[in-house]
């Protein structure tokens, strides 16, 4: 009997893993018409550093992001200028981090709550949100950083569960670090990782101090040597250097603190309302505590801490997503950036988010069919409504895609949605321009330069499209 038990419940989850695939798949599959993309353009197509192996093992000690860059070399040397083989891999980082994910839910659940993995998984890696990650090519660099990010935080649990002198859990050890070295390869907010590490430990297995301080230096130290190394070699490399000198020079870092504080609460926001994603974000920058609606956006995700505290006993996985999601976010909080919100760089955090809602919404379930005559009359309304949420997450998505079929259509959406933003209307005067419609194209221009009189991109672009008009460039 227990061998059955053991091989049904084996064959659920090889099943929930082909659904989980199935549905992203299918929910993704308009991004293979997706175009190339504004940073697409000087990252990957006329980037003289991926014109061939010589030349890019030539500059490697110059690059930031090298995983990341990488892919693109052998993309470029595959594809060519064809954007829909560089989809392929895109998409396929979204699958694997899918099955990942719902991997480790698997190991951290009780036997109660074993439809939790299936739903967050699905939930999340469906959502509309993740687009700007697997259909713009240049968002590759959060689905590289979050796959490798999943599969080492995999590892490193399986390493905790294995015995002290077991060779395996060395080989998960030694995974782990090399999956980690590939995360902050592909992008640097895999800085985060040790603190993963320790909520995991605190909430899932519920370490008390002295057995934590044991786990630290067993379990924890290799991944913090790893970030300090990384640290240091950044701080030496010319190149961050200069990032950092620009990023610092943005805006005082109690203003950005602020206004990164309203972009996480809006990055909330647009999970539970998705049709408000944009790709050009046009979010204001605040400098002090009483403006409105900072009061009302601190008191959203105080409430959320606080949540995740105070639930952290009973419901340790509603905590854990909670503060997995303010976890990831602090890089791109706390350092200062050109955009206050980018999407992509919620795609790992919004895990997080799935998480916390969907142990919520299984807690509210169980509650509920306690209390009522007949359940499983409860049981079916639910399963009925999760699966048309799916449904209505998956139109969402594929409308999503749909933006990205060509620079006309996902700048004029920016536009949409952004109206009093000067780059929303340059990049399409620039589309414009490569198709030969100049007329149109110094309209955006104009816009953008009455907008922003400061933007010199617009500015010499609009004089050069006005050049080209009357006969004179």
């Amino acid at each position: 009997m227990q061998y059955n038990d053991v091989v049904d419940r084996t064959r659920l989850r090889s099943l929930c893993c082909a659904v989980l695939v199935t549905a992203v798949v299918a929910a993704q599959f308009s991004a293979f018409g997706g175009a190339f993309q504004y940073d697409d353009f000087f990252a990957i197509l006329i980037n003289p550093h991926l014109e061939g192996w010589k030349i890019f093992v030539q500059h490697l000690g110059h690059m930031v992001r090298p995983v990341l860059h990488v892919t693109f070399l052998l993309d470029r040397a595959l594809y060519g200028n064809n954007p829909a083989g560089y989809h392929v891999l895109n998409l396929l980082l979204h699958v694997a981090s899918t099955l990942i994910v719902y991997r480790i839910l698997a190991l951290a659940v009780i036997e109660s709550d074993e439809a939790v993995p299936f739903w967050t998984a699905l939930v999340f890696f469906i959502h509309p949100l993740t687009t700007e990650t697997v259909t713009y090519i240049s968002g590759r660099a959060s689905g590289l950083m979050a796959c490798f990010y999943l599969l080492a935080f995999l590892l490193y649990i399986k390493a905790s569960n294995a015995q002290d002198h077991d060779p395996v859990r060395r080989l998960y050890m030694a995974g782990a670090v090399v999956a980690y070295l590939f995360s902050f390869g592909s992008k640097e907010t895999a800085m985060t990782f040790p603190l993963v590490l320790l909520l995991w430990d605190v909430l899932i297995r519920q370490h008390e101090a002295a057995s934590l301080r044991q786990r630290f230096f067993t379990n924890h130290l290799p991944f913090w040597i790893v970030l300090c190394a990384v640290a240091m070699w950044a701080w030496r490399h010319p190149r961050y250097a200069a990032l950092a000198e620009f990023s610092f020079t943005l805006r005082p870092l109690w203003d950005n603190l602020l206004s990164e504080i309203h972009a996480m609460a809006y990055a909330v926001m647009l999970f539970f309302f998705p049709w408000q994603q944009n790709f050009d974000h046009d979010l204001p920058e605040f400098h002090s505590l009483t403006q409105w609606p900072l009061p009302l956006n601190l008191s959203l995700l105080a409430g959320m801490a606080m949540a995740g505290l105070v639930a952290a006993r009973r419901f340790p996985l509603f905590s854990f997503g909670v503060w997995w999601f303010f976890i990831l976010l602090l890089p791109t909080s706390l350092i200062p950036r050109a955009d206050l919100l980018s999407e992509r760089n919620l795609y790992p955090a919004f895990f997080g988010l799935a998480l916390a809602s969907v142990v919520l919404g299984s807690r509210f379930l169980k509650g509920l069919m306690r209390l009522v005559p007949h359940p499983r009359l409860v049981w079916f309304a639910a399963t009925s409504c999760a699966i048309g949420l799916i449904l209505v997450l998956c139109l969402f998505t594929y409308q999503r895609n749909l933006v990205y079929q060509d620079e006309i259509s996902l700048w004029s959406d920016t536009v949409r949605k952004s109206p009093a933003k000067a780059r929303p209307y340059n990049n399409p005067g620039h589309a414009y321009a490569m198709r030969g419609e100049w007329d149109h194209a110094l309209e955006e221009f104009r816009i953008a330069a009455q907008l922003n009189p400061d933007y010199a991109l617009a500015q010499k672009n609009l004089r050069d499209a006005y050049l080209h008009v009357v006969g004179r460039d």
